[in-house]
């Protein structure tokens, strides 16, 4: 016998559920009024509030199956029951044979021990899984996280069948870009090991226990986590920033392998995770706030006239810049201007200048056969000695060094 706990408030609501288990399930299901051994709870969602009583409850009963009955009000709010982990999601007023056919997945669940979802009638129903289709559902994982990285998955009830792609997974809330290089190429071709294969493993290993994701997209690797709803900012998760960071060093002394990581803001609704993706490109691409190894798209400043004087200096970094005929974009005069730039960049204009140009130094070096001279001269330079100085600064070795070294290309 099954023991259902029925949290709801509203008495005709409550009448009517139960008279549908009485009437259909009165063989194999009992009606209870507290938390004691209970294998299935219905419990009722009127407020955000209720989520936060569900959390709860499931801490507290970790093996019984939770059915949230959602408010319509509230559809905004299911992407909860995927960061809940939790099977199943009904909306008011659901039909009899849509919230009898839910109980019944739920106690077959139960007794086979095998995740099932049903496939929805209406809008946030059920979750939809087809238990029929077998095999490696990976392919149809990386198709869907592709397509929301893209900002084409426009709906929650996509995000509710995804459940299937994702078996006793959270969606991944934040974008991790990276990219990186093999400093000494020869020496990977003789070891046998490839880049790509050893950054995945490395960050598995030490990231062990948490929701993480690998996708190559566009030569590169993005790497989704799912950070817990304590932490607004991977930032604020200390314990995992000092892990990332390990790697990368790790990585470094022992493979040679240097990596560049950006990182988006964490969206709690997953349909926003593409923003993440955008912010972490674009992190990975701008002058660091702190480290260049690790930058975060929350340290771009938002100030809307030094991102102006950023775009100019980015547009125009091949030319002699002065500091005064960037300030007169913004019309402030220069010692405003150079104190208020270096507290929203983290850099003073020398600084940030030189590294926009490294920026395209090391495109330079890697994608044409211009001459380090030539590039030189093209950045402005004045002699090679200098900029070859200057990029070694700033890369951590000489111009021709990083030319010989190869990139890591995740396909």
């Amino acid at each position: 016998m099954y023991r259902i706990l029925l949290s709801v408030e509203d008495e005709r609501e409550y009448q009517k559920l139960g008279s549908w288990i009485h009437e259909e399930c009165k063989e194999s299901c009992k009606l209870v009024d507290n938390e004691n051994d209970i294998h299935i709870a219905i419990i009722e969602v009127n407020k955000w509030h209720d989520w936060v009583k569900i959390h709860r409850f499931r801490k507290r009963n970790k093996d019984c199956r939770i059915i949230p009955l959602l408010d319509a009000s509230l559809l905004h709010t299911s992407p909860l029951a995927i960061e809940f982990k939790l099977t199943y999601l009904l909306v008011k007023s659901v039909k009899q044979r849509v919230f009898l056919r839910t109980l019944k997945r739920a106690i077959d669940e139960i007794e086979t021990e095998i995740n099932r979802f049903t496939e929805s009638d209406e809008l946030f129903h059920s979750i939809v899984v087809d238990s029929g289709v077998g095999g490696n559902s990976l392919p149809f994982k990386e198709s869907f996280l592709r397509r929301l990285l893209s900002g084409d998955v426009k709906t929650e009830e996509e995000l509710l069948q995804s459940r299937f792609f994702l078996p006793g997974e959270a969606v991944p809330n934040v974008v991790l870009f990276i990219q990186g290089f093999v400093r000494c190429p020869a020496k990977r071709r003789e070891e046998g090991w490839q880049a790509p294969v050893v950054i995945q493993e490395s960050f598995k290993k030490q990231l062990e226990g948490h929701q993480l994701t690998f996708l190559s997209y566009r030569k590169h690797l993005l790497m989704l986590l799912q950070v817990q709803p304590e932490y607004g900012s991977m930032k604020h998760w200390k314990e995992g920033e000092a892990r990332i960071l390990e790697t990368i060093e790790s990585l470094g002394n022992q493979y040679g392998i240097q990596l560049y990581i950006g990182v988006g803001s964490v969206y709690r609704e997953p349909l926003l995770l593409h923003h993440s993706y955008k912010e972490a490109c674009k992190a990975r691409r701008t002058s660091p706030y702190e480290r260049l190894k690790l930058r975060y798209f929350e340290e771009i400043t938002k100030d809307m006239q030094i991102q102006k004087c950023t775009e100019y200096i980015s547009r125009f970094c091949t030319e002699d810049l002065s500091i005064k005929q960037v300030a007169n974009q913004i019309n402030l005069s220069v010692p405003y201007f150079s104190r208020i730039f270096k507290q929203e960049t983290g850099r003073n204009f020398v600084e940030y200048v030189t590294f926009v140009r490294m920026q395209r130094a090391v495109w330079l070096l890697r994608h044409t056969d211009h001459t380090v001279e030539a590039i030189a001269e093209e950045l402005g330079y004045n002699t090679p000695n200098y900029f070859s100085g200057t990029f070694k600064k700033y890369v951590g070795l000489s111009p021709r060094d990083y030319r010989a070294t190869e990139e890591v290309i995740f396909v």
